[in-house]
């Protein structure tokens, strides 16, 4: 059985998932048993519709069963704004997906890219550090963009497309398998809850939050966080795929067998310290969990007080984040490209000003780097003033 909940209701969704419009791919990478109430929420425009007349029939009767990752968030503003937003997105014709502009531009740019691949990797004898770490920031401005929106099923509009590009477009970085869980379902779902691995699976390593626990070398997690950021880009792909003994493993020996193990770690590492440090920006800040923890069971509230948005026009920034510096629209709506997203902003500003509900930016990445390692700082040493206090 696939069993899954969605409020307070168990349903059976095996042979819906055989007939499912957005295909077979988000499911495969779900657990039975599972709530994914959240789930519905995020990537459909109208969840309400699906509660209605979808799901009923899949329902089932069973005994009391454990659930996962259970919540008791509550939708009414969220789908309140979602309605306002699709309103604009009718009205303005903004793009659901890549428009052909932006298919042509990834296209040349895929181009650029393998053969920037291809130079390296013919030419490994002869190429200084240099190189490897040119070939890192691209896997991070090109080839993680790439794979970020089609994973998340915004890129084309066919569903299938949108699966092989994102399985092979970071396939010697990231295991796809793994991204698609951890980050599609448990990190926008729950984002800076106990069920989001970015925020409480490696708690021994990095301090986060109040409720974890304080460890001595918690101390010192502001400066070793980016060794272990660096460390962190074999720990995504190389050892996940050698671990899970998937394909990538092949990739990951090729490369390491032709560029040797010392430019192999320049890229792995330039890779996961630009990677790792993006990833979390814009959510491990004070203003993302320190503040207004009450409202948090508010699913829309804790979506945009949760992520925090940078310096959204500059386009060199927005290269090197892969599309991450929009981070509040983009856990309000994974499924649409990062392009429209910046269409869309205003309206969501717009509602968080009228509903009191904290919209974070910042006009630079430079103050949220700084925050991020203070933040790091005072969840290390609590004998310190908290950092809001020390922009007072």
């Amino acid at each position: 059985m696939c069993r899954y909940k969605i409020h307070d209701k168990i349903y059976d969704l095996k042979d819906f998932i055989k007939i499912h419009p957005g295909g077979k791919d988000m499911f495969s990478h779900l657990t039975p048993d599972s709530n994914i109430t959240p789930l519905l929420y995020l990537y459909h425009k109208n969840p309400s519709y699906i509660l209605k007349y979808v799901l009923p029939k899949y329902e089932v009767d069973v005994d009391a069963i454990y659930i996962e990752y259970d919540t008791n968030y509550k939708y009414e503003k969220y789908l309140e704004l979602k309605k306002l937003v699709y309103e604009e997105i009718h009205e303005k014709k903004i793009p659901l997906f890549w428009s052909a502009g932006e298919i042509t531009y990834n296209s040349c740019m895929l181009v650029l890219y393998l053969g920037l691949w291809g130079y390296c990797f013919t030419n490994a004898y002869h190429l200084s550090a240099g190189w490897m770490f040119l070939l890192g920031t691209m896997n991070m401005g090109f080839g993680a963009l790439l794979f970020h929106e089609t994973s998340h099923y915004t890129g084309f509009k066919n569903q299938k497309l949108n699966t092989v590009v994102s399985n092979l477009i970071m396939a010697p970085i990231l295991v796809t398998e793994d991204w698609k869980y951890d980050h599609n379902f448990l990190h926008h779902c729950f984002t800076n809850t106990t069920y989001d691995g970015d925020f409480e699976k490696n708690s021994f390593i990095f301090r986060h939050s109040n409720e974890q626990a304080l460890y001595f070398h918690h101390k010192f997690q502001y400066i070793y966080s980016y060794l272990i950021f660096i460390l962190g880009g074999f720990a995504k792909g190389p050892i996940r795929s050698i671990q899970g003994r998937k394909w990538n493993a092949v990739l990951f020996l090729l490369i390491l067998f032709r560029f040797g193990l010392l430019h192999t770690f320049y890229l792995y590492g330039s890779t996961g310290m630009i990677f790792l440090s993006i990833a979390q920006l814009s959510h491990i800040q004070y203003e993302c969990i320190q503040i207004n923890k009450d409202l948090k069971n508010d699913f829309l509230y804790n979506q945009v007080t949760s992520s925090m948005n940078y310096e959204t026009e500059n386009l060199f920034i927005r290269f090197i984040t892969f599309g991450l510096d929009i981070q509040i629209e983009h856990h309000l709506f994974p499924n649409i490209p990062h392009s429209s997203l910046r269409q869309i902003k205003p309206i969501v500003r717009s509602y968080c000003e009228k509903n009191n509900i904290p919209y974070i930016e910042k006009p630079s990445i430079f103050p949220v780097l700084y925050s991020y390692a203070q933040y790091l700082y005072y969840m290390g040493n609590l004998s310190v003033k908290n950092p809001e206090c020390g922009r007072k």
